[in-house]
């Protein structure tokens, strides 16, 4: 029988590998569809939108049906077995386009292994249930802000690997060091034991009143408009203002998800331990708000590597402020047998900002590159998405004053 701290343990290293082999190739993936594969901007956006859409469709269904069935770690397993195929199968497509010049219909096989890589960040639901089935009240907060340094770690690890091996030896090994990250993933998460809820089964009424928390709402809304944001720009067309405005290769693009991720993982730190000792969420995730809107205001300004890694930082410490405090909102004041459900809605809600911010953004980008007399500025364009986010985190900081004023210290 495993303790309960090296069971966290346990859990807290299998978290690492689980987003270790999501995030290796991320950095890189747009621009490879687009240079690679001939996609273009708005294919491009499709395809890393759809991680996210299909984490709006299935989160829900994963987090009642783990509830309803009271086992979690099957479905992370499932995660973690869907990640390898994703990851195995772009490497296959890295390794086709070396020997074959024929690329027709690759770009619809990215989209289709890229949602396998959805559903694997689906069954992130279930994984964050069972890591706080342990917690309650105030605890959740904390341990929530415990949770996000194998995560961000492991991606900024990864990205940074990812994007290294893409430039030097080729995207296909950085696609393989996904596939083996998975599993070792699936090798830890074997020992980790599983605490099952306890209660009667979720009912559809009891669906309903999960659904209808006021502090689940609010988080999820604010949740959904930084993920929006993040995926428009961070996630999502940074990479490529980066390569076609400012010149970085492939290698460098790595230096920017770090410069990203690093603080989040700071301040995400600093939330649990101090930050929300001493001031109210709102206050913290109105500030969130606000550096993220800043820095979507400065990526146009940037010139350099140096600038631009400088802004990512502004939004990462954005994300970090803010993302630990909506996440714990959204189950803490769920029964433990309910919060599979809770964290599902939470998620899945989420997954559309995820979803619409590069699907967006590759629309704008598209649309504002071709200017009035019919030349191409393609700085033009990266440029309207960025203050197009920038509209978006504003009205995130808007969104926390006015959801939270009747509600003391929580979101």
């Amino acid at each position: 029988m495993l303790t309960k701290r090296k069971n966290e343990h346990l859990m807290l290293a299998a978290i690492f590998f689980f987003w270790f082999s999501v995030y290796t190739y991320p950095s890189f993936l747009s621009s490879f569809v687009v240079d690679s594969l001939g996609a273009t901007k708005v294919m491009a956006g499709i395809i890393v939108g759809s991680y996210g859409l299909t984490q709006m469709i299935l989160r829900i269904p994963l987090g009642v049906l783990s509830d309803l069935l009271k086992r979690r770690k099957m479905f992370v397993t499932i995660g973690f077995i869907l990640s390898f195929t994703s990851s195995a199968g772009l490497a296959l497509i890295a390794r086709i386009i070396v020997h074959n010049d024929c690329l027709n219909g690759l770009a619809y096989i990215v989209l289709a292994l890229r949602c396998l890589a959805g559903i694997t960040a689906s069954t992130w639901v279930n994984l964050t249930v069972l890591y706080s089935v342990s917690y309650h009240g105030e605890e959740v907060a904390v341990a929530m802000s415990r949770i996000i340094l194998p995560q961000y770690g492991s991606q900024i690890i990864a990205m940074l690997l990812g994007a290294q091996m893409a430039e030097f030896v080729g995207e296909y090994y950085a696609f393989l060091l996904a596939s083996v990250a998975a599993v070792i993933g699936i090798i830890v998460f074997a020992s980790v034991q599983e605490q099952p809820p306890t209660g009667r089964p979720i009912t559809p009424q009891d669906l309903i009143e999960v659904i209808k928390d006021r502090h689940l709402l609010n988080a999820t809304i604010l949740a959904t408009i930084y993920q929006l944001v993040v995926w428009a720009t961070a996630q999502g067309f940074v990479q490529n203002w980066a390569r076609d405005v400012i010149g970085v290769d492939k290698a460098q693009l790595g230096y920017l998800s770090i410069a990203y991720l690093l603080p989040s993982i700071g301040l995400s730190q600093l939330n649990g331990k101090l930050l929300i000792k001493k001031y109210s969420r709102r206050s913290i995730i109105f500030v969130g708000f606000f550096f993220m809107a800043m820095a979507c205001f400065f990526y146009p300004h940037t010139n350099s590597l140096a600038s631009l890694l400088l802004v990512q930082s502004i939004l990462g410490s954005g994300v970090g402020l803010i993302m630990p405090l909506t996440m714990a909102s959204a189950v803490e004041n769920i029964p433990n047998e309910k919060r599979g459900a809770a964290m599902g809605v939470y998620q899945a809600i989420y997954g559309l900002g995820m979803f619409l911010g590069p699907s967006l953004a590759g629309v704008i980008i598209e649309r504002f590159s071709v200017l009035a007399n019919g030349s191409v500025n393609t700085e033009f364009g990266y440029s309207a998405n960025f203050y197009f986010a920038m509209s978006i985190a504003l009205l995130g900081s808007m969104l926390t004053v006015f959801l939270s004023r009747n509600i003391k210290g929580a979101v």
